[in-house]
């Protein structure tokens, strides 16, 4: 027998002896003392009745616990098949090569049913590296699961998997970026997960063609991250996030003067305004980061951008160039008072 079911069958005895004190002993007691009338019967059967009821409602708990322990072994029992039909589905038969679509749909499955870290690795043999057993797309679909799950580890596979193929990706695809970081930041990243997204992001936009749009993209993608992390850093006292805000607004100070000479006062970032002030004001809060090596990288990275951003000067005209520099996902946290958060030292 179970323990909850021991706690149950106490429960049950427990009120039993209580109503039973209630409904029989004080009745007798009192009309042994002041005589019998049918009221006491009334009251007996009345607290009986409710006796009864509690024994249901105890019988009906028992029933859907039971329910519920048996849902989750079947849906632990499901996640385990998934995972080895996808082990079958990506697998070469006879010499011939995955099934893409069939190797799309079972990463993308496994995500759902709380296998992040499993798609991620198997996406490892699939995408990794240039292999082009499943597309970009799809593979950029199964890092943002990872990212959005609650697995610390299946978001750091996911984050190192990103930064090991970001040169091949195109900053102005919206397909080419996890809409997970893309206007959605989660300020509670681990450290390690948060630096290999920035490399990412940062690889990817060096190597894509200089443009005024990839200029945008990346400007807004980068204020969503400060913008997240400034309101955390403002009621918490973890030195990380201002730490990580100081980053950031070190790589968008280095943007802020093409962006000055490019006149653009507007930004999109999802259903959010942000202007070039805010911006500007971003950039006031630079600092550098108390960590040498890192503050080296760092200062390294926004020389690569100030260099890159000088040849955004021009506006490239593709299949989606109108919405290539609008961030995805409105964040609220682009509303918090700027005049709340002072320099970090």
């Amino acid at each position: 027998m179970t323990k909850s079911q021991n706690d149950d069958r106490r429960w049950i005895w427990g009120w039993g002896a209580i109503l039973t004190l209630v409904a029989v002993v004080i009745p007798l007691g009192a009309g042994s003392l002041f005589g019998y009338s049918d009221k006491m019967l009334v009251y007996a059967g009345a607290v009986v009745t409710a006796l009864v009821a509690l024994i249901a409602h105890t019988l009906t708990r028992q029933s859907n616990r039971r329910l519920a322990v048996e849902q989750k072994q079947s849906f632990g029992q499901l996640k385990l098949e998934a995972a080895m039909r996808a082990g079958q589905l990506v697998s070469s038969k006879d010499g011939l090569g995955v099934d893409r679509a069939a190797a799309a749909s079972s990463l993308l499955a496994l995500t759902r049913l709380d296998q992040a870290g499993l798609a991620v690795a198997m996406l490892v043999d699939l995408w990794d590296g240039g292999k082009d057993k499943v597309s970009t797309e799809t593979a950029i679909l199964v890092i943002d699961g990872a990212l959005r799950s609650d697995q610390r580890n299946a978001q750091l596979m996911a984050a190192e998997l990103l930064c090991r193929n970001a040169r091949s990706l195109d900053a102005c695809q919206s397909l080419h970026w996890p809409s997970a970081v893309d206007g959605g930041w989660d300020p509670q990243f681990g450290d390690k997960t948060k630096l290999l997204l920035f490399e990412a992001l940062l690889d990817m936009t060096l190597t894509t063609k200089p443009n005024e749009n990839a200029l945008r993209s990346v400007a807004v993608r980068l204020y969503g991250v400060w913008a997240a992390e400034a309101a955390v850093a403002h009621r918490s006292k973890d030195v990380s996030h201002a730490r990580v805000m100081g980053c950031v607004a070190t790589l968008i100070k280095a943007l802020l003067p093409q962006m000055e000479v490019l006149g653009y006062t507007d930004f999109i970032q999802g259903d959010s305004r942000v202007t070039l002030k805010d911006f500007t004001a971003a950039a006031a809060t630079a600092a550098d980061n108390p960590d040498e090596f890192l503050h080296r990288i760092v200062a390294r990275r926004a020389e690569d951008l100030i260099a890159w951003s000088l040849r955004c000067d021009c506006v490239d005209l593709f299949q989606g160039s109108i919405a290539s520099a609008v961030g995805q996902g409105g964040s609220p946290l682009l509303v918090v008072d700027r005049q709340d958060f002072k320099r970090p030292r």
